[in-house]
């Protein structure tokens, strides 16, 4: 039992009719296998400035995705059940990286005694404020607290050292 195709050729199992078959010199596959992309570029910082508006205590407000994902950060840090320490330790981190940490105040009030009169005062105030009290100051403090002070000398202070005086 074989059927005929149009042209009289045979066909049936493993025998297409002619009109089934590829052209001679004409591709099996003419639109080929799709080209791949490479690499997708994407601009996060433009994704996590989207604004989006979310529902907070049932009120709505405009928040980007990077403040969104901090405050679910934040959350996860702060549970009480159970905190998250790995959103503690990004988060400290965060606060590191962006200067967020307070530091303790230094006290402003006090008297604060010089080791040698050889010093001029703005000079061991610019010392002092950065490192802290005369006692555990090194050579090297001192070198800097010199280098800024001839760096912002005013005409009166090269007068009063040009006399002797320090003030």
């Amino acid at each position: 039992m074989t059927d005929q195709a149009k042209d009289g050729e045979p066909a049936g199992y493993k025998r297409p009719p002619k009109s089934g078959q590829f052209k001679k010199g004409q591709s099996g596959n003419p639109g080929g296998r799709p080209k791949r992309n490479g690499p997708i570029d994407i601009d996060f910082d433009q994704h996590l400035d989207e604004v989006f508006d979310v529902k907070i205590d049932g009120r709505e407000k405009k928040m980007s995705a990077k403040e969104i994902e901090l405050r679910r950060v934040l959350m996860k840090a702060m549970d009480k059940n159970k905190p998250d320490f790995k959103s503690i330790a990004y988060l400290l981190d965060l606060f590191e990286k962006y200067d967020c940490i307070s530091r303790p105040v230094q006290s402003s009030g006090g008297v604060l005694t010089m080791p040698t009169n050889q010093y001029p005062m703005r000079m061991c105030l610019l010392i002092a404020e950065r490192y802290g009290a005369p006692e555990t100051w090194t050579k090297a403090q001192i070198a800097w607290g010199r280098k800024q002070y001839e760096a912002t000398k005013t005409d009166r202070e090269r007068l009063e050292e040009s006399v002797g005086v320090f003030n």
